[in-house]
């Protein structure tokens, strides 16, 4: 009877970690019809960090701002960058994606990975 308190239990914790933890493009999805978080370009306040072991530093965040043929205002951020220490050598590269907004409405879209993206490197770290 113990055993099966045991692993009642830790079958639990393990369900707990994996709730909310969708995959990266699910989550941007998930983004597509919302308002964008900012108007204006910003720098992340560590850019350049590291953010998991030597292998996974801060992006710069969003950096620019251009326009499509149709006059969509793209968003273009920089989230991280995947070094080439990780142990996956698929990962290794930054993972910059944009958003495509209405400039009437700042309502997101669409988004993509942007130029020179890696989109291995674009995953949810546990």
């Amino acid at each position: 009877m113990k055993n099966l308190y045991i692993l009642v239990l830790i079958t639990l914790l393990l369900s707990g970690c994996a709730v909310g933890n969708a995959p990266f493009s699910e989550r941007m999805d998930e983004r597509i019809g919302t308002k964008v978080f900012y108007i204006d370009p910003t720098r992340y306040g560590d850019a350049g960090d590291l953010i998991r072991a030597d292998y996974l530093v801060s992006g710069e965040g969003f950096t620019h701002i251009s326009k499509n043929a149709a006059g969509d205002t793209i968003q273009h951020w920089f989230y991280s960058e995947v070094l080439s220490t990780n142990g996956n050598k698929e990962w290794v590269g930054k993972c910059k994606v944009i958003y495509v907004v209405d400039p009437q409405t700042n309502i997101i879209k669409s988004w993509a990975y942007d130029e020179g993206a890696n989109p291995q490197s674009c995953r949810d770290w546990p």
